[in-house]
């Protein structure tokens, strides 16, 4: 039995300054097809700027492939993970509390634009291709954060809506109604124990009464509800995990294609081949040939 996980999905993120509520970080990772960060989702905005090497994003299970230049957006209450596709990427990480932007006196900033992408009310596309307009926002943003020069945190302000301007005008794509809101916070809490679950045991058997009764509520609603936070069913969710498992092995493993099929929770070697296929465009097969053939190769 694989130990359990002591966490909850939600992460608190403490901020340097409770003051000044934003951080940023630049952070690299050298391995190719391995995990940069497990599922979670938090309240704040989180940016990552990409700037060496790419990789996978899943925001709410979507998943975008990033390269130098992108930038993914992590709405508040977003689901994400991410993992490798090059041996070295390096990006920076902005997290943001909104209340940053607030200020003793409630004005039409706030009423109309920082409000609403506190609630959710507001959500920006998750990813957005090379914009220079941006970068100079996140690369001021990085500098200022780092240096802390005199009066940073007018800089910092600055810049932020500078940026939030670029993203309401060119990149906000679904507003959500305080219902629906709260909706989606009751919704995301309830699946806390499920995804958790299913990340810890997709390679195993799972059924969907044991995960409605994770959730403690019907097959029926709990079908409806996991397709809305995740944008999948809960099957094509735990096959997408698997095939992303299957990937790993088959590029960092000795492991046979029905040694990592029957490793990553498939039991039908024909059926894991189709749909591996279907999701990676490429039968695992050739996949480990062409592995075996880089292996080869380097070693001349």
């Amino acid at each position: 039995m694989i130990k359990e996980k002591d966490y909850t999905l939600h992460e608190i993120m403490p901020m340097p300054d409770p003051q000044f509520p934003i951080k940023a970080a630049s952070n690299s990772f050298a391995k190719s097809n391995a995990e940069i960060f497990s599922t979670h989702w938090h309240q704040q905005l989180e940016f990552l700027f990409f700037m060496e090497g790419e990789g996978i994003i899943f925001c709410n299970s979507k998943p975008f492939k990033v390269s130098p230049g992108d930038l993914i957006v992590v709405n508040s209450n977003d689901l994400h993970r991410g993992y490798s596709l090059s041996s070295s990427i390096h990006y920076y990480c902005i997290i943001m509390d909104t209340r940053l932007l607030q200020s003793k006196f409630l004005d039409n900033c706030e009423t109309k634009y920082i409000t609403p992408i506190e609630q959710n009310r507001v959500l920006f596309e998750n990813k957005i291709s090379y914009n220079p307009a941006i970068e100079s926002c996140i690369m001021a943003l990085v500098k200022e954060l780092e240096n802390k020069d005199l009066g940073f945190e007018l800089a910092v302000k600055s810049v932020v809506f500078q940026l939030l301007t670029l993203l309401f005008r060119h990149h906000a794509t679904t507003a959500l109604s305080e219902e629906e809101y709260q909706a989606r916070i009751r919704n995301i809490e309830r699946l806390n124990p499920v995804l958790q679950f299913i990340d810890n045991h997709y390679t195993e058997d799972i059924t969907l009464e044991h995960l409605c009764s994770l959730a403690n509520i019907s097959r029926f609603h709990f079908c409806r509800v996991f397709k809305e936070i995740t944008n999948k069913t809960p099957t094509e969710y735990i096959t997408s995990l698997r095939v992303h498992h299957a990937e790993t092995l088959l590029k960092q493993t000795d492991m046979n294609v029905t040694e990592v099929a029957l490793a990553s929770g498939f039991n039908n070697l024909n059926y894991f081949s189709r749909i591996f296929k279907q999701y990676k465009k490429i039968s695992p097969s050739m996949m480990k040939r062409e592995y075996l053939e880089k292996l080869k190769s380097a070693k001349h």
